[in-house]
């Protein structure tokens, strides 16, 4: 999947000024992409979602949980889809496994995420899904010399019932 994930990422980044990144993506080669999508996989609190149409990768998320023994049980993720496929579910669907993996997981108990104050649409949607947000961070963004505000937001993850 790295290829493609890498591909998706820059055009992603391109199509949209919330994101983190630009049309370069995380700046990733293949062999890095792979090793951090391996890293992934190996970890019991770390998660990476991508979304197939066809035979390309339209969206993705990738949540990593803290590395020390004090944190680990927290994390924060990233989430992107192709602007041809923005409200259409495809990131409703990634937040909702994640949030189920994350109940399952035994580990994590905390989902944290940061987006741009003025993404009206996401923030709405991580509400519907129970995130709450918790402060503002500003000057978070600097994209073509103007500053942009972010929230931080956050959603505790409580274990199933037995």
């Amino acid at each position: 999947d790295a290829p493609a994930l890498i591909e998706c990422l820059q055009r992603a980044g391109g199509e949209s000024t919330y994101l983190t990144f630009g049309p370069e993506g995380r700046g990733l080669d293949e062999v890095e992409q792979r090793a951090v999508l391996a890293g992934a996989h190996a970890k019991d609190n770390a998660l990476a979602l991508v979304t197939v149409e066809g035979d390309r990768i339209i969206g993705n998320l990738f949540f990593e949980g803290g590395n020390r023994s004090r944190i680990r049980h927290g994390g924060e993720f990233g989430i992107s889809v192709l602007q041809e496929f923005a409200g259409k579910g495809v990131g409703r669907a990634m937040l909702e496994m994640l949030i189920a993996w994350a109940e399952q997981s035994g580990v994590i108990r905390k989902l944290d995420l940061r987006v741009r104050s003025d993404n009206l649409g996401a923030i709405r949607l991580y509400e519907r899904l129970g995130w709450k947000i918790e402060g503002l961070i500003t000057r978070d963004l600097c994209i073509d010399g103007v500053f942009h505000d972010a929230l931080y937001m956050g959603r505790h993850v409580d274990p199933p019932s037995p």
